[in-house]
């Protein structure tokens, strides 16, 4: 558990070579709007290609099992695999996101999964904008600058801020629900 018990979320930009990844940790505990949220960590982890797909699946789990261990967060998201041309890779992505998602697991983290589409609609308004367009999103909406991290690293940011974005509209909602209607007879 996080020692400061703000919400900080992980978010997984999931991969078989390169994986993406994003903390983004609350001022408060009841944080309410993007302003609520400050970038903690990002990057991406590269996995050996030297490596059997096998073993690279081991150093996925071993990998990010320590790596959620340091950065504590409270919830992870990770991106949904979509359907691409190539089965093969396909199947390679599959057996990556299994990795992650056990190594999640054995932290006993809650763990949600969002489609691209819905990240890039979140962050940038549109399920069809770019990863450029989603990049620039992100600059504005959180200050981030990637420097020269790779597009991995914002995916993951996007991942995180998409994840916490669904969280305060499902909590404003339940407020909204709390409050209406308003019945006379109650205090």
């Amino acid at each position: 558990m996080n020692p400061t018990r703000f919400p900080r979320i992980l978010g997984i930009d999931p991969g078989s070579r390169v994986i993406g990844f994003a903390v983004l940790e609350a001022k408060k505990i009841v944080p309410r709007s993007p302003m609520d949220w400050v970038v903690v960590d990002v990057g991406v982890v590269r996995m050996s290609t030297n490596l059997s797909m096998l073993d690279r699946i081991c150093e996925i789990h071993d990998t990010f099992y320590d790596l959620i261990h340091e950065l504590k967060p409270t919830i992870v998201g990770i991106e949904k695999a979509f359907h691409g041309v190539n089965s093969a890779s396909a199947l390679k992505l599959s057996e990556a996101r299994g990795a992650l998602i056990s190594a999640v697991g054995r932290h006993k983290i809650s763990i949600t999964e969002i489609t691209p589409a819905e990240v890039k609609r979140i962050v940038a308004g549109s399920g069809a904008a770019s990863k450029e367009q989603v990049y620039q999103a992100l600059q504005v909406i959180l200050g981030f600058n990637k420097g020269r991290l790779p597009l991995d690293a914002s995916d993951a940011l996007a991942i995180a801020f998409s994840i916490q974005s669904q969280a305060c509209m499902q909590a404003a909602t339940v407020r909204a629900k709390v409050r209406l209607p308003h019945d006379p007879d109650r205090c």
